[in-house]
């Protein structure tokens, strides 16, 4: 019987095991990829937008060649971190589902149950990527994520999506001789008011609007994606006729939404919006003993989880050292 599992070894995750651990809590982390799964989905190479100071673990451990860490130097310090901490990391583990008992919780994978007295879901909202839904649409022809453009060379590529990840996947494949297209539901690179959308970074923007002048890209605002040919692809653009694009390859990055079958095994609440309902103060579910933290939480950033994880440890400390008590959300 452990005291607390936590499923998802990403930074609110790992944030919250390595305090628990050191208040003298058993405990195990379950992660279905690897550690920082979220992080290893990003392309290759990939500066982050925050600095070391925000995504480390412990302050001074996390030394960048840069202004800004990798990718690649970002998942070797929470990995390392794992192990010099000791800390017990199961990857590969995918769990089928969480079972409240009458003062544990049964959590069930694939290749056996573990017990628990409290569980943390730090799974985060990249369960599954959004789709186009348009005729013609095939793995063959549409890529959901992207790792490095080096392939793209030379070949007309359309990007698709509104998000800071499309647009600077855009970047990165003009970069190494990619003629690109991408195409934006937003009106602008500032927030949009229509999708509700923040606007697009800075540094990725202003290089954008520099390489449409220069008529190395183009980009096309209030578009959308109608339908896929063997070589081509048709967009709309507002209340003009639809056009005809020649694309070899097209990347859709659309965003991702959250898993909820381990929520809803347990019966948490969903709210309105998609995700789980908690008390905002203990991060814990209408589920007593169940609690959340991360992007599952609606913090959009690692900072944010990094900050809240060990709060939630704490927290599920106290609970377990006084009597039990029907949760108040």
């Amino acid at each position: 019987m452990h005291d607390l599992a936590i499923i998802g070894a990403g930074p609110a995750g790992l944030s919250a095991s390595i305090e628990a651990q050191r208040l003298g809590l058993s405990v195990v982390v379950l992660e279905r990829g690897q550690v920082a799964e979220t992080v290893h989905q990003y392309p290759i190479g990939k500066p982050l937008f925050s600095t070391a100071d925000e995504l480390e673990l412990a302050p001074g451990t996390l030394e960048p060649r840069g202004p800004k860490p990798t990718r690649e130097e970002l998942l070797t310090h929470y990995s390392r971190f794992v192990v010099d901490e000791g800390l017990d990391v199961r990857t590969g583990v995918r769990v089928r589902a969480v079972r409240r008992n009458e003062d544990s919780f049964t959590v069930e994978t694939e290749t056996g149950v573990i017990e628990a007295r409290s569980v943390l879901l730090a799974t985060g909202i990249n369960g599954f990527r959004k789709r186009l839904g348009v005729p013609g649409e095939s793995p063959e022809r549409v890529n959901y994520r992207f790792s490095e453009g080096f392939a793209y060379a030379g070949r007309d590529i359309l990007v698709v999506g509104s998000g800071n990840s499309a647009a600077e996947t855009a970047l990165f494949l003009e970069e190494v001789g990619g003629r690109v297209t991408l195409a934006m539901r937003r009106s602008g690179f500032g927030a949009d008011e229509a999708t509700g959308k923040p606007e697009i970074k800075w540094w990725i923007a202003n290089p954008l609007s520099e390489l449409e002048a220069r008529g190395r890209i183009k980009i096309l605002f209030d578009s959308s994606l109608l339908s896929i040919g063997e070589r081509t692809a048709t967009v709309a653009l507002g209340d003009c006729a639809p056009i005809e694009i020649e694309c070899d390859s097209i990347f859709a990055l659309l965003g991702t939404r959250p898993d909820l079958a381990l929520f809803e095994s347990a019966g948490v609440r969903i709210d309105a919006d998609g995700l789980p309902a908690y008390d905002p103060a203990t991060f814990e579910t209408n589920i007593p003993g169940l609690y959340v933290a991360g992007h599952i939480t609606r913090e959009p950033h690692m900072k944010g989880a990094l900050r809240v994880g060990p709060l939630v440890a704490r927290r599920i400390a106290e609970s377990l050292s006084a009597p039990q008590t029907k949760s108040r959300y």
